[in-house]
């Protein structure tokens, strides 16, 4: 896993010159969860642009605090990307 230091790079960013098959989108609440974070939705991305696969929305513009580039040829995904974005409690 690639930590990053602020500034943080954006979720656009990470996916502009590289198509993802699976982009496993994970939330880290500092305090709360564990290193990598908690899975919270997924997405592929295309041409720069993000294709959700669970139907909720996600934003270009969010700051990635970490990311892992893997593949997982035998469940058909040959470009998987993994994003750690921070949350909070609301």
């Amino acid at each position: 896993m690639i930590k990053y230091n602020k500034p943080y790079p954006t979720i656009g960013e990470l996916i502009k010159d590289k198509d993802y098959d699976y982009v496993s989108y994970r939330m880290l609440i500092p305090g709360f969860d564990e290193e990598n974070g908690e899975f919270a939705g997924c997405f592929s991305s295309k041409n720069g642009e993000i294709i959700p696969l669970d139907y909720d929305t996600y934003y270009e513009s969010e700051e990635v605090i970490a990311s892992e580039e893997w593949n997982m040829p035998k469940e058909g995904i040959e470009n998987g990307l993994t994003v750690v974005v921070e949350g909070e409690f609301l």
